[in-house]
């Protein structure tokens, strides 16, 4: 199957990599007039010195002072290629060179989150570590001696123990946070490398990491330090008909001879292909559309002739918070199990997000086992066993344990980044990292991106529940040494869109860069979701829905991170009161898909139901469950469908997942339910054909206007009359303006639902516009959303003169962030700052109204076309939306 790939970019020279030495050569360049793009696999510039912690090792001349923090080291670089104007990527890997039209080299192929895009380019430099560039273009390399090799690891304590085969080295850097002096060590010592393949640099890279961890390490390096000797050969030099160049061996000015003696080719199909390596009746698919780039000239290429790089029955895409579990699940069960992760530990939010302390949860199973395994790992835990937070860098040292214990094999810095399929079942993916990219074939798979990554890249259909820019609030949190909580919500990011996800990394540089480092992964609350062969909704937690095929027991209260879209929340806000909620196996099978399971955020749930089911605890149980039943399927050909459901339930009972009483409940409302006044309405909202007769009755003889409202949201007019009546003697009452750290409860007012449930009816134009009419720019965005909603569904042209009047108002446009300069400016101090996103969410659903009642409303227009070609996708899909 041929992959359709826009091409994103031309330019003269395109850099494979982000270390300080390619940063200043790409500066050189950029200040002789060549226009440069850099793509790294990191979230950050500066890997030389930040990815090994070696900051012994940063010049003296960029004045960072004697101990050099991997925060000012990033943002020293970033800030000097923004100053440039130098394009860049971040956590996107090279796939396969391309050619022109004469066989001469024309461009690259490059993977990320979004999928596959294309950059033209003149030449190559490459500043990998391991010299990828001489693999993809064939170029002869030193050759590789197994044997024995100096392995180093740095890592940050207040002291560190010598230990026998181990060389400890004090590098006299000192860090001082909360009145503790951490230091910075070189740990080494020799171990073997059978092969420069990655499954053997990858038992290297775990070997070391066990060997040098210690219970007082607050921090360590991303990766180990060790010297292959494989590099390019001496023989090769550069030309213009092989225009690539080493960043150990070539300096700007060769580069900049031979550059304009390149005459620039468009890239066509690869006429240097190797022939195919898969077998014929497998096919790669990347099925998921990306939304930017849909009118950019698109080239057609086939992957089939990239490498096999290994096979394995369980293949478990994600080392985060269900990953990790799901990866130890497989290889206890005995499975021969390969996780792929990301970044450059495990765990996910809790570990590498920062975030290690749980809000709510139902610490059982899995979880309970990973508590108290984590609290026995030293003599003197900073946390007892029951306490909610634990120490970040012993409980992703504890999964690694454990997971290599199960025969677990990881691979680090690794991304999935297509799905091979034979027909309708999952076979394998397509995954890039250092050594390239290439297939794993498996037998069964196990989806724990948390953005059902694997399965829409393989055709699953994808949860929407509405057009709106309704994201959960989300950040990134700095890193500070002996702190194990840091918790942010001030961005919107979608972290499926590579953009997007650069573009909030090159905000978080800047907002923490007195801190010491910044986490490697968005810490985001909500994600892409599959649809599965069910899906959970807000009524079925609220009325306890049962399952008979239940694998989790959810706990949390409704702690949204911004606003909902259910209309029984709006009738009926949460609380803050905790409810268990039951998840099912069939949430996490896609539909239509066979061989895989979705684990994570991205199981099909209704938006409005994730802060019921994402705590920390119930997903580690979650990817557990998702885990063991992959393991189970690899006995029925990969065929999730197939597995013993009830066998599977008493294998997670016997963990202490499941209750006992569990596993003999069927579908449908348990017999002896709570009854309040939110099972009371989650009950009409899953039986409303049922429930309507009795509602008219109700209203009938009391006339109430909350029964008003919820005829009217279940398209009933029968108290039509009231509900408009009572509107239109209203002023506006307190509205919402948008919150995201600590948001519960209402997110509309009372009028505002009114309003949304009189929509729901039909158009009441003379009730509509007066509310308009009364609206002022500095009243709520609750406000603004709902009339925004309104016009947008009922166009009027009688509503253009005080949509524009509000949108032309002082401070309510401008706010998109265009480009990465224009992201940093909006930044914030104030850490969870909210007034950035309640400025946006007012202009562009006011930007939208407009458009909708005058189509092609110059103001709404610049507004709209602002969002829809800026950096924040929820915002860019919205207003693209609008302009088609």
């Amino acid at each position: 199957m041929k992959i359709s790939v826009p091409i994103i970019k031309q330019v003269d020279l395109l850099i494979l990599g982000g270390s300080s030495t390619v940063v200043e050569k790409a500066l050189a360049l950029r200040q002789q007039g060549h226009s440069v793009f850099l793509l790294t696999p990191y979230t950050y510039f500066g890997e030389d010195y930040c990815a090994g912690l070696n900051l012994h090792e940063v010049p003296q001349s960029w004045q960072l002072g004697d101990n050099p923090r991997p925060a000012q080291v990033k943002l020293t670089l970033l800030k000097k290629l923004l100053q440039a104007d130098i394009t860049f990527l971040f956590q996107s890997y090279p796939v396969k060179l391309l050619y022109g039209d004469k066989g001469q080299f024309a461009g690259l192929l490059i993977a990320n989150r979004s999928g596959f895009q294309v950059i033209a380019a003149k030449a190559l430099l490459d500043g990998s570590s391991n010299c990828l560039l001489a693999d993809l273009a064939a170029l002869p390399r030193k050759p590789f001696k197994p044997g024995k090799r100096k392995v180093e690891r740095i890592v940050l304590a207040e002291n560190y123990e010598n230990k026998p085969g181990l060389e400890v080295k004090d590098l006299k850097r000192v860090y001082r946070y909360d009145d503790k002096d951490y230091r910075l060590f070189q740990v080494s010592r020799e171990l073997n490398f059978d092969s420069n393949q990655q499954a053997c640099l990858s038992q290297v890279e775990c070997q070391m990491r066990k060997d040098s961890w210690q219970p007082q390490l607050v921090a360590a390096a991303d990766q180990c330090r060790y010297q292959l000797n494989d590099g390019i050969s001496i023989s090769y030099t550069p030309s213009t008909e092989s225009p690539y160049f080493f960043d150990s061996r070539h300096d700007s000015e060769e580069i900049a001879a031979i550059l304009p003696q390149i005459k620039a080719s468009a890239p066509v199909q690869d006429k240097k292909n190797t022939g195919r390596q898969l077998p014929e009746d497998l096919q790669v698919r990347r099925q998921d559309k990306y939304f930017r780039f849909e009118n950019a000239a698109h080239i057609e290429l086939e992957l089939h002739d990239l490498p096999i790089l290994e096979k394995c029955q369980v293949l478990v895409v994600g080392g985060g918070t269900a990953g990790a579990p799901a990866a130890i699940a497989a290889g206890r069960a005995g499975a021969k199990c390969i996780c792929l992760e990301s970044t450059s530990g495990l765990g996910g939010l809790c570990t590498m997000g920062r975030i290690g302390r749980y809000w709510y949860g139902n610490k059982v199973g899995f979880c309970h086992e990973l508590d108290r395994g984590v609290t026995e790992m030293g003599p003197q835990p900073k946390y007892p066993l029951e306490h909610n937070t634990k120490d970040t860098e012993w409980k992703r040292h504890w999964l690694l344990l454990e997971g290599d214990k199960a025969g677990v094999e990881y691979r680090f810095q690794h991304s999935a980044v297509a799905a091979l399929c034979r027909d309708e079942q999952l076979c394998g993916a397509l995954v890039c990292g250092p050594g390239g990219a290439g297939f794993i074939l498996a037998e069964a798979l196990v989806d724990a991106s948390g953005n059902a990554d694997l399965a829409l890249a393989a055709g699953a259909q994808q949860a929407r529940e509405t057009f709106e820019p309704a994201l959960q609030g989300a950040g990134l949190s700095p890193i500070i040494p002996g702190n194990d909580y840091s918790n942010t919500d001030y961005n919107f990011i979608s972290e499926e869109d590579i953009f997007d996800f650069t573009r909030a990394f090159v905000q978080a540089q800047h907002k923490f860069a007195k801190e010491f480092d910044l986490v490697q992964m968005a810490d985001t609350r909500e994600r892409r979701r599959m649809l599965g062969e069910i899906t959970l909704l807000p009524q079925d937690f609220y009325a306890q829905r049962c399952y008979d095929d239940t694998i989790c027991l959810a706990r949390s209260n409704f702690d949204t991170h911004g606003f909902i879209v259910s209309p029984m929340f709006m009738l009926q806000p949460p609380n803050e009161e905790p409810y268990f909620a039951k998840v099912p196996f069939r949430a996490l099978l896609p539909k239509g898909l066979e061989g895989l399971l979705v684990t994570g955020l991205a199981v099909s749930a209704h938006r409005d139901c994730l802060p019921l089911i994402r705590m920390q605890p119930d997903v580690h149980n979650q990817g557990y469950a998702a885990g063991l039943a992959a393991s189970m399927a690899v006995k029925q050909n990969g065929k999730m469908r197939r597995i013993d459901i009830k066998k599977l339930q008493k294998q997670l009972h016997e963990c202490g997942i499941l209750e006992k009483e569990i596993l003999q409940e069927k579908d449908g409302l348990p017999p002896n339910p709570i009854v309040n006044e939110y099972t009371r309405l989650a009950k009409i909202f899953m039986q409303p054909d049922k429930a309507l007769p009795e509602l008219q009755k109700k209203f009938a003889g009391e006339q109430d206007l909350f029964t008003a409202q919820l005829l009217a949201f279940m398209g009933d007019n029968s108290a039509r009359e009231l509900l408009a009546r009572h509107i239109d003697d209203q002023q506006w009452d307190q509205g919402w303006d948008y919150r995201g750290m600590g948001q519960f409860g209402a997110c509309v007012s009372p009028l505002d639902c009114q309003l949304i449930a009189l929509a729901n009816l039909d158009n009441a134009e003379i009730i509509f516009l007066r509310k308009l009419e009364q609206l002022q720019p500095e009243q709520a965005f609750s406000h603004f959303r709902v009339m925004s909603l309104i016009f947008m569904k009922y166009p009027n042209r009688a509503a253009i003169e005080k949509l524009e009047s509000l949108l032309a108002a002082p401070g309510m446009a401008n706010h998109a962030q265009t480009d990465y300069k224009a992201a940093v400016a909006a930044m914030r101090e104030t850490v969870n700052d909210n007034s950035v996103r309640n400025a946006q969410l007012k202009e562009i659903y006011l930007a939208r109204a407009l458009n909708a009642c005058q189509p092609g409303h110059l103001l709404a227009r610049r507004s709209l076309l602002s969002y829809a070609e800026g950096l924040q996708a929820c915002y860019a899909i919205f207003a693209r939306e609008a302009l088609e």
